[in-house]
């Protein structure tokens, strides 16, 4: 008698999806998640506001109104869209919309590098460059010049924004 073939259940690689939240709740929404042991990234970007009598620093969520999650089972789908503060996670109809690794990456690095990055509108059309120098080599996007100065634009088109990044004095090659 043959033994019956035994396949072990791999679990799903975690995908980032793009989540919406209310308004001003990027921050609190990304705590309770990760309390929620999901793994989330929220970038931020630090900006000077002033108030009637001083100045301060403070950080902003740089896509207002979003953030990333990872998962990959519907219970933890499930746990996030419970969370209060989330309004829905990003897609087309009633299919969730995954955001690729390499776009969540190039958001690391570009904030990790300190970078001075600034919020961009969404390019339709653009020549794609990577950047083959330096503390962001490696890192692809959509070339654009902005008042004379170049920078690198990463799409995020689930959530319809995208991030700018001045690369004066780097190294870019077109793909």
């Amino acid at each position: 008698m043959a033994a019956a073939a035994r396949t072990a259940l791999v679990p799903e690689r975690a995908s980032w999806f793009a989540v919406h939240t209310r308004s001003r709740h990027e921050k609190t929404v990304a705590r309770l998640l990760q309390e929620k042991r999901l793994e989330t990234f929220l970038p931020l970007s630090e900006e000077m506001h002033r108030w009637r009598d001083r100045w301060k620093k403070v950080e902003l969520p740089l896509f207002s109104g979003y953030l990333f999650a990872q998962f990959c089972s519907p219970h933890e789908r499930l746990a996030l869209l419970r969370t209060p503060g989330v309004v829905r996670i990003v897609g087309f109809g009633c299919q969730d919309q995954p955001v690729p690794d390499e776009q969540v990456e190039s958001l690391r690095r570009i904030l990790q590098a300190d970078a001075n990055v600034h919020r961009h509108r969404l390019l339709k059309a653009g020549q794609r460059v990577r950047i083959i120098s330096g503390a962001l080599a490696g890192v692809e996007g959509i070339l654009a010049r902005v008042r004379s100065a170049e920078r690198l634009v990463i799409n995020i088109p689930s959530v319809r924004q995208a991030v700018g990044v001045e690369i004066s004095g780097y190294d870019v090659l077109p793909l």
